[in-house]
């Protein structure tokens, strides 16, 4: 049976591991810590970039869609106006549904005065925006006071 020498440190050696923890952190290493950082948050920057870039095309795409379902509107509110017109309908009624004029005419007399105006669903009904108008500059105003420039 063999044995091995035990080792023992002789008098002045250091008896703590060679590879215990470093007393001081190497300058390469915080720099290469700090480029790291500062690489993370260049790619926070451009990833952030990149989201309000796809919001404002989202967005510009939702305002292009708005106003392609306003013009439809238009033309749709347009084609009701044409075929609400009194002509319009009597030819429909009589070539396509076959109606006829009726052979006896019946009066109603009603007691309620017509309404001064026709009123109309609120979805017909366009709010006008209030807009702001700027101040008058002091030329506009001498302007307006002389007869004819106003």
């Amino acid at each position: 049976m063999a044995t091995l020498p035990q080792f023992r440190p002789q008098a002045g050696q250091q008896t703590t591991p060679r590879f215990g923890r470093p007393r001081h952190i190497p300058g390469t290493l915080l720099a290469g810590l700090a480029l790291l950082i500062l690489a993370g948050v260049g790619l926070l920057q451009v990833l952030q970039t990149s989201r309000a870039a796809t919001a404002g095309y989202e967005l510009r795409s939702l305002e292009n869609e708005q106003q392609t379902l306003s013009a439809e509107v238009r033309l749709l509110e347009a084609q009701i106006a044409q075929q609400t017109r009194v002509e319009q309908i009597r030819r429909t009624a009589v070539d396509r549904l076959g109606m006829v004029p009726p052979q006896q005419t019946v009066h109603i007399a009603v007691g309620v005065t017509a309404p001064s105006s026709m009123p109309l669903p609120e979805r017909y009904v366009v709010q006008p925006q209030h807009v702001e108008t700027p101040p008058l500059s002091i030329w506009e105003r001498f302007l307006r006071r002389i007869p004819g420039f106003n």
